[in-house]
């Protein structure tokens, strides 16, 4: 039995990233970047007007005061958009501009429309304006091959906006990952079913699948498999032949009827380990076959997300070569004693709370135990107890991972 960490450096040293891809940013949400991005043109790209009002030339209004105020004739408009020329503003002139409009040559300041007064064709400006005054101007924010973003970076939502205004339209990823999950039990029917006796409903399938949906996975295929040798054998080989990552739910115990590892065997797999000193989730398989890992969960649903949480999520970050690696930890305050686990370390389900003060608090859930998972309603975390003996104190600095998932 090896620890977490052990687990985690066999998941570095068997796990090779996927083929590189280029991608629309349509279809770029989740995935991670195989090559740094850098923007196509300056930011703004032009010289634009911060806000409704009237462009005009500094010097024109040096000795304008509310008394006497510098009198500018309007030379014109200029609307957001397209424009078929570039327009060009003359001393003693000034042109009505919008918000996000080309600012004319000979322009370098922004009389706001709150400021200005009118009378006919004239622009009255009552106070001097320094240049530069409500402009926006070009490269100010970045310059056309600045970078963007790095190699490794997993896309947000605000990295594809940057670079759509930044001139990028398509980017290198690596593959998404095709998943293939395969859940085993005679005992488990799908909700719906009147359950016989002997029989559960099948949390595991909507847990794992939907789970991997909310971190932007998509190529995902699932399998109810009965206790049975041959025929999770026969799932598991088609699985792996199609997929680039296996993650099985139960048969990975000790019992009689627990099929999955004789089947990964015979399937090709080489394993890499069984079982880890974590609570829940203790007897977790790992193996390959070729360059596909095969992760076998333990079929109770709390050690399912468990698993997903800490070491699912660190094999699909090293299938897309992420450069920040799950799961994250995190500091801050137990906000009860617990007592530690002697010979594994404990994954205890909990949500977070900050204090008025700023402080993180680690509040664990009731129903713990590994078959339970009604408290994933309120979890928002997994806190890291480490092994030992002894109990930590309420207010004990423990490590803790959010359970959210973002692209």
């Amino acid at each position: 039995m090896i620890s977490v960490d052990e687990a985690f450096r066999h998941y570095e040293s068997e796990i090779s990233p996927l083929p590189i891809v280029e991608m629309p940013l349509s279809e770029a949400l989740g995935r991670v970047l195989a090559e740094d991005v850098h923007a196509q043109t300056d930011l703004p790209p032009f010289p634009q007007s911060a806000m409704d009002g009237y462009a005009l030339r500094a010097e024109d209004t040096k000795s304008a005061n509310p008394e006497q105020p510098a009198r500018l004739r309007l030379a014109g408009e200029i609307p957001a958009g397209k424009l078929s020329s570039i327009p060009i503003l003359k001393s003693g002139e000034s042109m009505r501009i919008f918000t996000g409009g080309y600012v004319p040559q000979g322009s370098d300041a922004i009389l706001r429309q709150e400021d200005a007064q009118v009378e006919k064709d004239w622009l009255l400006v009552r106070n001097a304006l320094p240049a530069g005054t409500n402009l926006r101007e070009r490269g100010e924010e970045i310059s056309k091959g600045e970078s963007l973003a790095t190699a490794g970076v997993r896309l947000q939502p605000g990295h594809l906006a940057a670079f759509a205004i930044a001139g990028v339209e398509r980017v290198q990823i690596h593959r998404e990952p095709r998943i293939a999950v395969l859940t085993t039990g005679d005992e488990v029917v799908p909700p719906g079913k009147l359950l016989e006796p002997g029989e559960v409903y099948d949390s595991n399938t909507p847990l794992i699948t939907n789970w991997l949906r909310t971190c932007s996975y998509t190529r995902i295929s699932a399998v109810h498999l009965p206790d049975d040798l041959k025929g999770t054998e026969k799932a598991m080989r088609d699985a792996l032949a199609s997929s680039d990552l296996l993650v099985t739910a139960g048969g990975v115990s000790v019992g009689e009827r627990d099929f999955v590892m004789g089947a990964a065997k015979e399937a090709g797999v080489r394993e890499i380990f069984w079982k880890v000193r974590q609570r829940p989730g203790k007897p977790l398989f790992f193996g390959m076959h070729g360059k596909v890992p095969l992760l076998g969960l333990p079929g109770n649903p709390g050690s399912v997300f468990t698993c997903l949480v800490t070491h699912v999520r660190r094999v699909l970050d090293l299938l897309e070569s992420a450069s920040s690696w799950s799961p994250l930890l995190l500091k801050g305050r137990l906000s009860e004693s617990l007592a530690l686990s002697l010979e594994r370390e404990w994954w205890v389900r909990c949500r977070v709370e900050i204090s008025s003060e700023g402080e993180v608090w680690i509040i664990p859930l009731p129903h713990q135990s590994s078959h339970m998972i009604t408290n994933l309603t309120e979890c928002t975390a997994l806190a890291r107890l480490p092994e030992g003996e002894g109990t930590l104190a309420r207010g004990s600095m423990i490590s803790w991972t959010p359970c959210a998932n973002s692209p």
